[in-house]
């Protein structure tokens, strides 16, 4: 008898338990940025939020007759805060990626943000990519929109300088996706970390 033939086939590497998944299909420019009006409006409401709180506080240490000076302060937006709502929006938005892949807006929109290998992102990633969405967004996002042009997968600049991809989660192995447990998880710290930062533009402002 003959000896067996050798076994040709590729085997398929894998990065952290999960299998590689090379060519995945990135999601165009409209749909990712209809999810970031979404969490945009979910930050401004957290923004409310903290509003409301911050005033009470206020009153509750003045005894109710809240000084005008003091209100003049906090009642428009000056530079320390409007410095901590985009820094309280990409903190929601850098969470969400590293902890599960997907904000309430891409997980509405059935968007998740993985490694160009099909892995999960991870936070490095996660800073990276939102670092360069400042860049992206610039000219009310063109610069993002037409890097996504020249992109075969639809990568904007943050997205290839943190070597990530924003698909549809159908496009993914169902291992690689992060279950509602992490999604909670990730709207929990994302929330509260965009309160803590908006609360500390306003004491910055009003000591200012």
């Amino acid at each position: 008898m003959g000896s067996p033939a050798p076994d040709l086939s590729l085997s398929v590497p894998s990065f952290g338990g999960y299998a590689q998944q090379e060519g995945l299909q990135g999601v165009s420019f409209w749909p990712r940025a209809l999810a970031r009006l979404i969490d945009s409006v979910i930050h401004y409401g957290v923004g409310f939020f903290v509003g409301i709180l911050f005033a009470i506080m206020l009153a509750i240490a003045s005894g109710g007759h809240v000084p005008p000076l003091v209100l003049r302060k906090v009642s428009h937006t000056g530079f320390p805060l409007f410095t901590a709502g985009v820094l309280g929006l990409a903190a929601y938005q850098m969470i969400f990626t590293a902890v599960h892949g997907s904000s309430v807006g891409k997980r509405i929109l059935s968007i998740v943000v993985v490694r160009e290998d099909g892995s999960p992102c991870g936070a490095k990633a996660a800073i990276i990519r939102e670092l360069g969405f400042f860049v992206d967004s610039l000219f009310f996002g063109l610069i993002g929109y037409l890097a996504m042009q020249q992109n075969a997968q639809e990568q904007r600049y943050g997205d290839q300088w943190a070597e990530t991809v924003a698909c549809k989660r159908s496009e993914v192995t169902p291992q690689t996706l992060r279950g509602g447990g992490r999604f909670v998880l990730a709207l929990m710290f994302a929330l509260m970390a965009d309160a803590a930062i908006l609360m500390t533009g306003l004491l910055i402002q009003l000591n200012g």
